[in-house]
């Protein structure tokens, strides 16, 4: 089937199939002659999957690591196996710890003491990992910065308030909710942001379009809220990717509007961001 036929029935926007393509996400399509690309069933379950990770608050990057692992035993069980075959998972896994114990004591960090503020010796040290084995896995602080978006993102947060998150809520309360989250810790927010958005543009392609996936993901996790309230009528129809860019957007602007002066409060900001959104969103808006 054509791009367009698969857009239509694993209801996936034809960009957001392009975007999961260029991060691996997809498979190639099988191509004939030089433009035309074709798309089989595997792309729709696929397209599909993403979409209830998605809608599960996973983010893309560990979808894109979950694929990855998929795949390659698939592969792997594809192909013969040899000794040295055999070593390369273990070797892989001990390097997965090894990330996993720098970005747990990176997320807290950076966190705690902002980006500027944090040293890789500092962390190689508390993570108990050998500087040449941290450089090894991570090149720069930037990298480990975009690796552990996700820890960082979560360490923002109490376990409790997480939870409030994933409850069963109306579109008003769910979007008073995450937008309050942002506007209290405004912060930490606005350091992701803008550091996202400066490696996004910087000379490393590889790490400019992990920064680009990992903004994206950040900026659209409010889209799955907004979809659903379409989906139940809480909402108008709406382009809910673009929306969720525009709030974003607007969050940020209130953040430094707070950080001028002390004339507004974060509740007044809250009520006012609240005020414009659900109005301008909901059916019967005028």
């Amino acid at each position: 089937m054509k791009i367009s036929e698969l857009a239509r029935v694993s209801s996936t926007g034809r960009s957001s199939i392009h975007f999961y393509r260029n991060l691996g996400l997809l498979p190639p399509p099988t191509r004939h002659g030089t433009r035309l690309h074709l798309y089989g069933d595997a792309h729709v379950t696929r397209l599909r999957e993403i979409a209830h990770l998605r809608g599960g608050g996973i983010p893309l990057d560990e979808i894109r690591r979950r694929f990855a692992k998929r795949d390659a035993r698939t592969q792997a069980r594809k192909e013969a196996s040899t000794p040295t075959e055999a070593k390369e998972p273990r070797v892989r896994s001990n390097d997965d710890a090894a990330r996993d114990a720098i970005a747990v004591v990176a997320a807290r960090a950076f966190v705690e003491r902002g980006y500027d503020a944090v040293h890789v010796e500092d962390i190689a040290r508390e993570a108990g990992i050998g500087k040449a084995k941290f450089y090894r896995l991570f090149p720069s602080k930037a990298d480990l910065f975009v690796d552990c978006l996700q820890r960082l993102r979560l360490a923002v947060f109490s376990r409790e308030e997480r939870a409030d998150m994933t409850h069963e809520l109306s579109y008003r309360d769910e979007g008073r909710v995450r937008a309050s989250a942002v506007i209290h810790r405004i912060e930490p927010y606005r350091m992701m942001t803008n550091l996202l958005t400066q490696v996004a543009y910087g000379t490393d392609a590889d790490l400019a379009r992990r920064a680009r996936a990992a903004l994206h993901d950040m900026i659209t996790g409010a889209e799955p809220m907004f979809a659903r309230a379409v989906k139940s009528g809480e909402s108008r129809p709406m382009n809910t990717e673009l929306v969720a860019y525009m709030t974003w957007g607007a969050l940020m602007a209130l953040g430094d509007r707070l950080a001028y002066d002390d004339r507004f409060s974060a509740r007044e900001a809250l009520e006012a961001y609240l005020d414009v959104v659900l109005h301008g969103t909901t059916p019967d808006a005028r």
